[in-house]
């Protein structure tokens, strides 16, 4: 697995280990942070454009990305089967519509 910040973009990339390319602004990952403050519902969290920039994005035993945002939110674990549930490629989109 291969985890890319695209920092000039705001984005976080995945090449997965089965090949599967996996692309996430940080606004959508914002959105959905999963810490017990955000409850990733979806919404905007309250959170400004600032808390996107230079966030500090690192690997946490090969099993998440921890995401520390600009507002202060050290929280932020993100798993990996969170991460591939939230990916919106046309495939992983397709799979979800049709129940899979």
């Amino acid at each position: 697995m291969e985890i890319s910040h695209l920092k000039e973009f705001e984005f976080l990339r995945i090449i997965w280990d089965d090949g599967h390319l996996s692309d996430y602004s940080l606004a959508h990952l914002r959105r959905y942070c999963p810490c017990p403050v955000c409850h990733g519902q979806g919404d905007d969290n309250g959170f400004e454009r600032k808390d996107l920039q230079m966030p500090v994005i690192s690997n946490v035993d090969g099993t998440a990305v921890s995401i520390a945002w600009a507002n202060g939110d050290h929280t932020s674990i993100y798993d990996f089967a969170f991460l591939r549930s939230l990916c919106s490629c046309h495939a992983c989109q397709a799979r979800k519509m049709l129940g899979g």
